[in-house]
């Protein structure tokens, strides 16, 4: 499905950016983007965030008046981005330049990060609809995850990010293997329940997750309804723990330590309350959440 050829020209542009994610956005980033979108015929209205929560805020209060919103921060700057639009009963179709530090999801879907070739693929109009998620009734973009490393992505100060970059997560993250402990859960998919105890898991739409893990492309759909279930067991032997991460690094997943599956909907179980992150943002510590696919979800400007 795309856009007619004429799509670009003339057609009102809600822009939101976030003027705070990753190294790069700056005033100047900001004119050249306004100016770029001109350039090819678009015209936009720029709204800058100012707190937590503002995109959400912004696209929900003024999506239906525009033909496309265009976001411009990182992974948690896209997920407020679209779920104020999947509150719109008209929603308008999102296009996404990518700031942040890791842009899991913006890897996935191959979005450009410089400006100019970003806005030339706006302007082709080819459109996506994109399955996105609910955790216990709130919107996530590409994914649902606790347990290692989870901490790693909400937890690293926007100082460091902004200064180091990823070396900052993989700082963080070399602490927090220190710090990796299991938890007991029931997880509940479409096919199957698996008790055990685990050191991670994540429900995700993404090939790949918290700029480490990664999964099958020939696996991953962005429209097919399921979401990729990955959960790796605690290990007996602490000495086998390196072998198992690197497992799925290296898309390795004949490994005993690991599950992989599919499932439209999966439900976790925990005997104690148990942080989580959507889409890298600190989602709170539950017992119990509920994981559904939302299909369709949104569509989404894509290379």
């Amino acid at each position: 499905m795309g856009f007619k050829t004429e799509f670009s020209d003339g057609k009102r542009v809600l822009l939101i950016m976030n003027p705070k994610a990753g190294r790069t956005t700056s005033k100047l980033r900001i004119e050249t983007f306004q100016r770029t979108l001109e350039k090819y015929g678009f015209k936009p209205e720029l709204h800058l965030t100012e707190y937590a929560g503002h995109s959400t805020v912004i696209a929900e209060q003024y999506g239906e008046d525009f033909d496309m919103i265009v976001c411009s921060g990182g992974d948690g700057t896209l997920n407020e981005v679209v779920s104020g639009i999947m509150k719109l009963d008209k929603k308008p179709v999102l296009g996404y330049l990518p700031a942040g530090t890791t842009n899991d999801f913006a890897k996935t879907i191959k979005v450009p990060k410089l400006i100019e070739p970003s806005v030339a693929m706006m302007a082709k109009g080819k459109i996506q609809t994109v399955d996105c998620g609910t955790f216990n009734g709130r919107t996530f973009v590409y994914v649902a995850s606790f347990g290692a490393f989870t901490k790693v992505s909400y937890a690293t100060s926007q100082d460091a990010k902004n200064v180091f970059g990823r070396g900052a997560y993989i700082f963080d993250g070399i602490q927090s293997a220190f710090e990796i402990r299991p938890y007991h859960a029931r997880v509940t998919t479409d096919d199957a329940v698996y008790e055990d105890d685990f050191i991670f898991g994540a429900v995700t739409n993404s090939l790949c997750v918290g700029g480490v893990m990664n999964l099958p492309r020939d696996m991953v759909g962005l429209s097919d309804g399921k979401f990729e279930v990955l959960l790796i067991k605690n290990v007996e032997n602490p000495e086998d723990l390196p072998d198992t991460i690197h497992a799925c690094i290296d898309l390795n997943y004949d490994n005993d330590n690991v599950i992989l599956t599919q499932s439209s909907s999966v439900t976790i179980e925990f005997d104690e309350d148990t942080p989580f992150t959507n889409d890298g943002e600190y989602a709170g510590a539950h017992r119990r959440v509920e994981i559904k696919n939302v299909n369709p979800g949104y569509d989404m400007l894509i290379p």
